[in-house]
């Protein structure tokens, strides 16, 4: 049986992720030499291709269950040159991993 969320619902558990996540998040993207990796506490083999610092208050309020980036999202140079694999969205202090995608 699968779970069907309500718009509030689905509104709130986007709401919470960047409350949990907290203000001026970090996203880094790699260019991994290995796949990804399986969770956020599994080390990264690979490079560091660009690092932002989110803005203070880095997506809009939830609407219609879903959630749009707010402020600028800028890295202001690269880190270093490859193909973007991989991202992960750290708390402020850059290390402590709560989303990744492949």
């Amino acid at each position: 049986m699968a779970l069907q969320y309500s718009t509030t619902v689905r509104n709130a558990q986007l709401d919470a992720l960047e409350t949990a996540v907290g203000v001026s998040a970090v996203l880094k993207i790699y260019d991994l030499t290995a796949g990804a990796p399986a969770n956020c506490a599994a080390a990264i083999t690979g490079t560091v291709l660009a690092t932002m610092t989110l803005p203070s208050d880095w997506m809009a309020a939830a609407n219609s269950g879903s959630k749009a980036m707010s402020g600028t999202w800028q890295d202001a140079s690269a880190d270093a040159a490859g193909t973007a694999d991989f991202w992960r969205l750290f708390a402020s202090d850059g290390t402590t991993c709560h989303a990744q995608a492949p």
